[in-house]
């Protein structure tokens, strides 16, 4: 059973790797993969850089003019790295253990890592936006005005709606719906629902994850035994973030897991995984200004 365990680790890593890239609610932050070098073990990465020339004057029958390409790996250090282990009681049934494995894998992805990832993003975004605001909205034409606003300083920052990305919590989406007048199409279903607004994708972000500061539970100290994150003391709810993709460079690397077999886990007669997760979240200090922030009051 170990070495049939052992054979998939790199097959759960890279659908480990796909979840939390894929299901984050920021995925669309993510930086180009091909520009990411190998993880190293203490948390660095190489990220790649590139300059080039720019166009010529073609002469006709003179051939192309030559350009230049420089390629630098930057080495950067990631900021979070966190983990957790998991020993699961002996299973005779070798193929029942994969499947199990497997699934608490995959729901340990999806309930607990990727809310933590976006909460830290989002805390990250709301820190480093080059415009905020802040209010409590009891009406939706207030909704509506506040996020007209927004799309303003998107768009005096020389970006069209249509690359823009709308995080907002289901409350304001709701919001935004009162305050939009729609109608029925002949042959159309009734649908008051909406993936884009004014051209912009809509992102709705569960609200434990949408705070402009959150604390990093250790998993170690009493009381932070379930380890997580929760909403900091000094954090602020938030309503909604505009945000364009050029801001921000999200990039997350799973070490590749560790699994020990009942015979060689020294601990307990159990399977042992181990799951470690380096991440970070980079904005740009000439592109804070694609970032705009509304928090409640």
């Amino acid at each position: 059973m170990a070495n049939s365990l052992g054979a998939v680790v790199s097959k759960f890593t890279s659908r480990l790797d796909r979840i939390v890239e894929e299901e984050t609610c920021t995925a669309d932050l993510n930086m180009n993969g091909d520009l990411v070098g190998e993880l190293s073990g203490n948390g660095k990465i190489e990220i790649a850089k590139i300059a080039m020339d720019g166009l010529a004057d073609h002469t006709r029958g003179g051939g192309f003019v030559k350009g230049g390409v420089k390629l630098d790996w930057e080495v950067v250090q990631l900021e979070f790295e966190r983990d957790r282990e998991f020993s699961i009681d002996v299973l005779d049934d070798e193929e029942r253990m994969m499947m199990v494995s497997a699934n608490l894998m995959n729901e340990f992805a999806r309930t607990k890592v990727v809310p933590e990832v976006d909460a830290i993003r989002f805390a990250r975004l709301a820190t480093k936006a080059g415009n905020k605001a802040a209010a409590t909205f009891t009406a939706p034409d207030a909704a509506l005005d506040a996020v007209l606003l927004g799309e303003e300083a998107m768009q005096d920052a020389g970006k069209p709606l249509s690359e823009c990305v709308l995080y907002l919590t289901s409350t304001m989406k709701t919001m935004l719906r009162k305050a939009q007048p729609w109608r029925i199409g002949m042959g159309e279903a009734p649908n008051g629902n909406f993936d884009t607004f004014d051209e912009m994708r809509i992102k709705v972000v569960p609200p434990s994850r949408f705070c402009t500061a959150i604390d990093l539970l250790d998993g170690k100290t009493a009381g932070e035994e379930a380890g997580g994150f929760k909403p900091a003391t000094a954090g602020k709810a938030i309503n909604f973030m505009l945000a364009h993709p050029e801001a921000a460079a999200a990039i997350t690397k799973h070490e590749k897991l560790r699994y020990f077999s009942p015979d060689t886990n020294q601990s307990d007669e159990a399977h042992l995984w181990q799951y470690r997760l380096f991440h970070d979240l980079f904005v740009y200090d000439n592109k804070v200004q694609l970032l705009y922030l509304h928090n409640k009051a």
